[in-house]
Parts: structure tokens; C-alpha cells; sequence
């Protein structure tokens, strides 16, 4: 009787065993949850800033879950997201009981395999016109995504068209729904042409700071269309003069 009384447990409504459904999902403190010492991936500010923004937007919050292992108290899986929120904040975990050893192929497999994914560019494009994004960390990524999987295109079309035309597209330059300026972009090949470029328009390393505290440091590639004019106007006039005066000199 007892046997039959177990192997009734083991089923489910739908007649699949619980063996088969090693996971539960549970809210649990974030603060409990226990880092694991060998998880190899380190978040950037970047993504910490977007991944809170996400969790905050009140259409979105928590669309995932962290994975923990019970049996070595051990988080496998969402040592970002546990970040991002206060010790006290519930989370939702998926808990299993794994073996140190398939706790560690866990941890080196789970990111690599959903890396391996192909993107579709035109399907993400299509997917990004629908979306309304107010966060600028979650623009960003949106955008640095786009960047990515064109830059995976131009890879596979490498070596087709004209090389004498003007360089090659770059669908993740065009004109973003949340943006509402007209601009040129200006690709150089070498590092040669654009110190050149930076030192004919006055373009100096500039220091900004990004919503959240964090800095960065760089080149200020932003110049306003009629100061640019004016600047590259005063150096052709500026060489033309100096053509000039040393064909004078020669006679």
C-alpha cells in the first residue's frame, strides 16, 4: 500500500513524474541568497544601471528568475539581480539540488549555450520600432544590441560590393524612434584620418556623466553643423594663405 501510495505522488495531473520537474520557484530574501565563488561572470556598471532600470519599470519588474542550488546554498545564477535590489527585497528563485560538479558544468555552460543563439537584425529592428524605452541605460543597450548584430552582418558580408564606395552600412548609425536630430556621420579607416579630423574641428577629450553618477572619459564626437562649418572654412582659408604666400616667395 505504501509503495502504491508513493508512486502515486511521483505523478502529476499530467501524468509526468516530479523527477522530471527538478525545479521549484520560490521568493526568497535577496540578501540570503549566497554568491557563488566560482562564477566567472563580473557585471559592468553599464548593465547593472540597465538591469535596474528594467526591474524598476513598472511594465516589466521581474521577467526572470535567479537559479540557486539547495544543496550548496549556492547561487548558480543572478548574482546581478540579487545585486540590484536592497537585501530585504523578495526574489524569485528557481531552486534545484545539484552536485558540486554539475553545479560547476551548470555555471561554464548556461551563459555559452544562450550565446550561441543567432540574432535576426531586421527581426530586432522590427521588435525595437514597437518598444517605447524612456530608460537611457535601457536605450543604450537596445542600441549597442543593434550595433552588435550588424556588426555580425557586415562579418558575414565581408568581401561583397564596391571597395571605391564611400564605407561600409552601418544600419546601427541610422536614425534611432527616440532620436529627433538630423546628422552626419563621418567614418574614418585609419587613426591617422581622425586625429586629423579632431584636430580640423576642435575636438578635445571631454568628460561626461552618465544619469546614476558614473563618468566616463572621451573623445567629444558631437559638434554643432555651423561651428563645424565655420571651423573648416577658417582652415581652408587658413591653407589657402599659406599656399600664397609660398608661391610669392618661389617668384
Amino acid at each position: 500500500m505504501a509503495e502504491a501510495d508513493e508512486k502515486k505522488e511521483k505523478k502529476e495531473v499530467s501524468g509526468v513524474e516530479k523527477k522530471s520537474y527538478p525545479l521549484r520557484l520560490e521568493w526568497i530574501a535577496a540578501g540570503t541568497l549566497t554568491e557563488n565563488p566560482s562564477n566567472w561572470r563580473k557585471h559592468s556598471a553599464e548593465q547593472m544601471h540597465s538591469l535596474s532600470d528594467l526591474l524598476e519599470d513598472p511594465d516589466i519588474g521581474w521577467a526572470g528568475a535567479c537559479l540557486f542550488n539547495e544543496r550548496t546554498k549556492r547561487l548558480i545564477d543572478g548574482h546581478a539581480r540579487r545585486k540590484a535590489v536592497s537585501p530585504e527585497t523578495p526574489v524569485p528563485v528557481l531552486v534545484g539540488n545539484w552536485s558540486e560538479d554539475a553545479e560547476r558544468k551548470i555555471l561554464a555552460t548556461l551563459d555559452p549555450v544562450g550565446a550561441m543563439a543567432e540574432g535576426d537584425l531586421n527581426a530586432y529592428k522590427e521588435l525595437q520600432a514597437m518598444i517605447d524605452a524612456e530608460s537611457l541605460w535601457v536605450r543604450d543597450l537596445i542600441h549597442n544590441t543593434t550595433a552588435s548584430l550588424s556588426g555580425e552582418q557586415d562579418a558575414t558580408d565581408a568581401g561583397e560590393g564596391d571597395p571605391d564606395e564611400l564605407g561600409p552600412k552601418h544600419p546601427e548609425l541610422d536614425q534611432q524612434p527616440f532620436e529627433h536630430l538630423d546628422y552626419l556621420m563621418l567614418m574614418f579607416r585609419d587613426d591617422q584620418d581622425f586625429q586629423q579630423a579632431c584636430e580640423l574641428l576642435g575636438i578635445k577629450r571631454v568628460k561626461v556623466t552618465y544619469p546614476g553618477g558614473m563618468k566616463k572619459v572621451g573623445l567629444g564626437r558631437i559638434i554643432d553643423g555651423p561651428v563645424a562649418i565655420k571651423k573648416l572654412t577658417a582652415k581652408a582659408s587658413e591653407g589657402s594663405s599659406k599656399n600664397a604666400d609660398g608661391n610669392s616667395n618661389q617668384g
